[in-house]
């Protein structure tokens, strides 16, 4: 009897051992999903913080344009193209904030009519469905940042999200948020009272903008020049040279201007195949990682408006203290004309180079 009653003392013992073990295992794991929970609560206010939304949803990623609080990107028709570059999310707090900033602005996915459709697994299975994708440019200093004026830098888009817009009749999968972040769920509907019109694939859920630190803010006074035709000026600081010349393009002949000609307005662009005489400034770079340029300005037929061109022609970041230098040129032609014959009967032009640099820093929403 003394046996068995210590047996089942010795029994009991380890039974409360195990029972305190396993209450501990279990606290650590909800320990830790506590802190994940809050890690990631954590993370998705630095996105918030980060990122601004759009007012509407948009199929266009808009890198390099100015932005304005009341209409969003503000597209500039006269600024050179800038290289973007497309990366895939493996950050899975930003494929969480990119995905619900789309559920919010109405975005729908575009994998097909199929009811019911549960996608309560985080990001890690809603990423597939929906696609993140970063875009930003190859380079800040190609984005032409003005002092006191944001640029978007970079954009969050949904590759398999859709806009559509007033379909006549629509079959869609409309995806809502769940109640904690990181979840949601989606369902088939089909309407009849909407109307036809246009339709984008990949939407853009934000945008994160950047502007000039004026406390870094660096330009120096530049001095306006007199530029001659057929007259070369040097700028020994910017190591270019720079001339001015007529293009005439005899009727007949068969020939055009240059192609590589950059118009300085968008309607001589867009009529160039119009223009028979342009007077055409070329900008020589004796640095051979600089680019040179040829700015064209119509001479017959002439447009208002015509006469200004202003520009960046070189722009660099320091690595040693993440400052963009560029180099800028304004010219300005004060007065052209030719003669019935196309030639040339008054020239006036003035040119100024301008060299900056700065710092930027983030634009919080």
């Amino acid at each position: 009897m003394l046996i068995r009653r210590k047996n089942k003392i010795f029994i009991l013992c380890r039974l409360v051992v195990l029972t305190c073990v396993i209450s501990l295992l279990l606290a650590g794991c909800a320990g830790t999903g506590t802190a994940m929970k809050r890690h990631q609560e954590k993370m998705g206010s630095v996105m918030e913080d980060e990122y601004h939304i759009p007012q509407r949803p948009v199929d266009r990623h808009y890198i390099g344009c100015a932005w304005s609080k009341q209409f969003g990107p503000i597209e500039d028709p006269y600024s050179t193209e800038i290289r973007i570059k497309k990366e895939r999310s493996l950050n899975s707090i930003q494929e969480d904030f990119a995905v619900n900033a789309g559920i919010g602005l109405g975005g729908q996915s575009i994998v097909g009519p199929m009811g019911e459709v549960g996608i309560e697994g985080g990001s890690a299975d809603r990423a597939k469905l929906e696609g993140i994708e970063i875009i930003s440019p190859v380079s800040l200093a190609d984005i032409p940042f003005e002092p006191k004026v944001p640029y978007i830098t970079e954009a969050l888009r949904l590759k398999n999200f859709i806009l559509k817009k007033d379909k006549a009749t629509k079959a869609a999968i409309n995806v809502s948020a769940g109640a904690e972040f990181g979840t949601g769920t989606a369902t088939a509907q089909i309407g009849t009272k909407s109307k036809t019109g246009t339709e984008g694939e990949g939407l853009v859920v934000a945008y994160k903008l950047h502007t000039i630190d004026l406390k870094s803010y660096d330009r120096n006074e530049p001095s306006v020049q007199s530029l001659s035709l057929d007259r070369s000026l040097d700028f020994p600081e910017a190591n270019i040279i720079v001339k001015a010349k007529l293009h005439v393009i005899e009727p007949g002949s068969g020939k055009s201007l240059p192609r590589n000609i950059l118009w300085a307005c968008e309607q001589a662009e867009a009529k160039s195949r119009d223009i028979v005489a342009a007077w055409v400034v070329d900008i020589k770079s004796l640095d051979p990682g600089k680019r040179s340029l040829s700015i064209g300005f119509p001479g017959c037929p002439e447009f208002d408006g015509c006469q200004n061109y202003s520009g960046v022609i070189y722009s660099k970041i320091d690595p040693l203290t993440d400052k963009i230098h560029r180099q800028k040129i304004n010219i300005a032609i004060i007065d052209a004309k030719l003669s019935d014959t196309l030639k040339p009967v008054e020239w006036d032009c003035r040119i100024s180079l301008i060299n900056e640099s700065f710092n930027i820093e983030l634009v919080s929403p």
